[in-house]
């Protein structure tokens, strides 16, 4: 998918088809607003960050693939008869592993949205309004990612395993939100 033009791609997302889903969408987020940090970096002379940010984005970038084909597992075992008897357990390890993508993918926004809270005085203030669409398509990417992890971790048998995934990515986004507010709060002086 990532050699996808951008209409390949809608075109994809709008088919009758589980994947790409909401999951690619958060990450696709996740490398929109990764890209859109790097050209304020750029424009504030500050190549070194832009260059940071743009590693984060190319993971993104990745997630988006890895996003569908973990959710193509869940696809795969939903499609096996219901009276198998290994149907139950394949279907608690493709949870788990649809799981993982957007589970990782909150935590990456979580720390690029901190990277860009910190670097938000430092941005070029003809690229202020840049800079707050960076942040908002990082709370965008966020909450997918968070939808996408309570999707899977709810229909795991076993809350011990789950529990601590939708912790994790609860506190994520709150420490998201609090960072999207800072830079908030620079753009609007």
């Amino acid at each position: 998918m990532r050699e996808d033009t951008l209409q390949q791609f809608c075109e994809k997302l709008s088919a009758k088809t589980p994947t790409p889903g909401g999951g690619s969408v958060a990450a696709l987020s996740g490398a929109l607003a990764c890209s859109l940090g790097s050209m304020v970096a750029r424009f504030s002379k500050d190549d070194a960050t832009a260059q940071k940010w743009d590693k984060q984005r190319d993971r993104f970038l990745d997630l988006i693939l890895e996003d569908s084909q973990a959710y193509d597992g869940v696809s795969a075992v939903f499609k096996l008869a219901k009276d198998d008897p290994a149907r139950p357990g394949r279907m608690q390890e493709a949870l788990l592993k649809a799981a993982a993508p957007p589970a990782e993918g909150l935590r990456l926004i979580t720390a690029f949205i901190a990277e860009l809270a910190e670097f938000a005085p430092k941005a070029k203030g003809s690229v202020a309004s840049d800079l707050a669409v960076s942040a908002y398509e990082s709370e965008a990417a966020a909450r997918g990612f968070m939808l996408n992890v309570r999707a899977n971790t709810s229909m795991l048998k076993d809350k011990a395993v789950a529990a601590p995934l939708e912790a994790e990515g609860a506190r994520n986004l709150e420490a998201l939100l609090a960072g999207t507010k800072r830079v908030r709060e620079v753009v609007n002086g």
